[in-house]
């Protein structure tokens, strides 16, 4: 079987060092640093104070209130990095076969900050006040069928853990999907918000 050529047409960033692919680039450029001063909690008694935090991103650019309070932060981010990606490459999904087109998104931890939120509503509130969507706020591939959901991909669809290097592996597993003929489209990547008190 001939192997097809595969070519990246559309990026998305939401990074430490910017919120999009251009901020992204340019700051790359710069050898800008994204480490800095822990926001996110507290982090007065702990050894190491300093992060690369996501910082100045507004998930209600690309989800609304009620859908944001339902997600967990890195299922924001790997939604709107695909937003970004899919504006970025051109395509007219119109023209596209949703059962060629597939997502392939992984994280490494997934809704870690979900975890630990619902453990202290558990703790102090009790069970009946858990949220019952926190296994869907928690689980990975979340972030890949909620992708698939709002741009209509009905191809291949699936999640990658595989530590730190998920977003490569999600990348070179999509381009096999389209380079073997099993898709022609695939929105590819991961996502992390690691950043807790844990």
């Amino acid at each position: 079987m001939e192997k097809r050529r595969v070519v990246v047409t559309g990026l998305g960033a939401i990074t430490p060092i910017g919120n999009t692919t251009d901020e992204f680039w340019e700051a790359l450029r710069r050898g800008k640093s994204g480490i800095g001063p822990i926001t996110k909690f507290d982090s007065t008694g702990y050894p190491t104070r300093i992060a690369g935090e996501v910082r100045g991103f507004d998930p209600l650019k690309f989800v609304d209130k009620k859908e944001a309070r339902r997600i967990d932060p890195f299922v924001q981010y790997a939604i709107a990095s695909s937003v970004m990606a899919v504006e970025d490459s051109g395509l007219d999904l119109s023209k596209i076969d949703g059962t060629r087109f597939g997502v392939l998104v992984g994280s490494g931890i997934g809704g870690i900050s979900t975890l630990l939120e619902t453990h202290k509503v558990l703790l102090n509130k009790g069970p009946d006040r858990v949220s019952p969507f926190f296994i869907p706020m928690l689980i990975i591939n979340m972030a890949s069928g909620l992708i698939s959901m709002r741009f209509g991909a009905k191809g291949p669809n699936s999640a990658i853990v595989t530590a730190c290097a998920t977003g490569n592996h999600a990348i070179g597993d999509a381009a096999r999907i389209v380079q073997h003929g099993d898709a022609d489209v695939m929105i590819a990547g991961g996502a992390e918000a690691i950043i807790v008190d844990l």
